[in-house]
């Protein structure tokens, strides 16, 4: 007789499990394997869990860990004493929960900063980050990973996420989400009026070029894109090959910088840059050299998002290379679904 495996609702819980980080433990306590194994078994014991089997490794020149084997499910210790780190992760079923295990040790290991993460087993749900920096960080839930490449530049993932639609996610940060890309489109592009000959730099996902060739007063677009793979994919995921296949699009692969200067005889009306900043070190340099190549080349009115709007650091930064060039700058704040509020900076009348 065979066994029939009930398959799992999506809101079933099966247990909770604890990750921590123990931050400045005191490193002899985290060295001795012995004392080590001995206060998990008390942690076990005091808390009212149940430890079926423990196993201890004493590694050289220093460094412990320690497995627990949990009628509820498991224990894990992992110690760094040079840095005074310990890596915890407890789960378990049932009526018991973890927190009670983690605040025991760290009270006997002395941690003086404890970081964790709460998970309830059995949901059935992914999660990804998409954007975080100090202070921030923000999720989707993933429904199906449709296509993932590395490209010498990034990892590309092209995402059916819930509630979002088709969305494009480069090394984490989401690009653009299927549910509000019309209406960050039409945001950036909310000062194009009467121009003829358009600029982008970045933009591979193709949503503002889509928006761009709907504009039958447009004569010229040129798209500037680091990533040819980041076309392909939008080509085959995000519904660009209309768009693309436009007669009006010249497309450039590499760097905008070195690039823009083909254009020089050209008369362009305005640039879109549809680029996420993330705050990087190479950040400032970019913007910097960007904004006054077009300035260079006379572009009158600039589009560009400058992030999350409280990412300020590299709010500041496009503010402050686009100040430098251009005599109006206006700012706006939107909200979008998938990205938060995020900062819009538009510029015109050259310096």
């Amino acid at each position: 007789m065979s066994l029939k495996v009930a398959k799992p609702k999506k809101n079933y819980r099966i247990g909770r499990e604890i990750i921590a980080d123990f931050r400045y433990c005191d490193k002899r306590v985290i060295d001795d394997v012995d004392l080590m194994k001995r206060l998990t078994e008390e942690a076990v014991r005091t808390t009212k869990h149940h430890l079926l089997d423990i196993t201890a490794r004493k590694f050289q020149p220093i460094g412990v860990t320690i497995l627990g084997l949990l009628a509820e499910s498991h224990i894990s210790l992992h110690t760094y004493p040079e840095i005074g780190y310990v890596a915890v992760d407890i789960f378990t079923c049932g009526q018991n929960k973890p927190e009670p295990i983690l605040k025991y040790l760290e009270e006997k290991l002395g941690a003086k900063e404890v970081y964790w993460e709460y998970i309830r087993r059995g949901t059935m749900r992914q999660w990804q980050t998409t954007y975080e920096f100090d202070g921030y960080k923000q999720q989707i839930e993933i429904e199906k990973l449709l296509h993932r490449r590395t490209t010498p530049y990034q990892i590309l993932e092209v995402v059916k996420a819930k509630n979002l639609g088709t969305c494009l996610i480069s090394d984490g940060i989401l690009q653009v989400a299927e549910f509000d890309a019309a209406a960050y489109d039409k945001q950036i592009l909310k000062n194009i009026g009467k121009s003829k000959s358009v600029l982008i730099v970045g933009g591979g996902d193709c949503s503002v070029l889509k928006e761009l060739v709907k504009n039958k007063n447009i004569k010229e677009i040129f798209l500037f894109e680091r990533d040819q793979q980041v076309l392909e994919v939008a080509q085959k995921y995000l519904g660009a090959s209309v768009a693309l296949k436009d007669s009006r699009v010249k497309m450039f692969f590499g760097d905008a910088i070195e690039n823009i200067e083909y254009l020089k005889d050209k008369k362009l009306d305005f640039a879109v840059i549809d680029v996420v900043p993330v705050g990087d070190k190479r950040e400032k340099k970019f913007y910097d050299q960007l904004i006054k190549v077009l300035h260079k080349n006379g572009v009158k009115n600039i589009a560009t998002q400058g992030g999350n709007y409280l990412n300020k650091k590299s709010v500041d930064i496009v503010i402050d290379a686009i100040n430098k060039n251009y005599k109006k700058t206006t700012i706006e704040d939107v909200y979008f679904f998938s990205m938060g509020k995020v900062k819009f900076i538009y510029a015109s009348n050259l310096k």
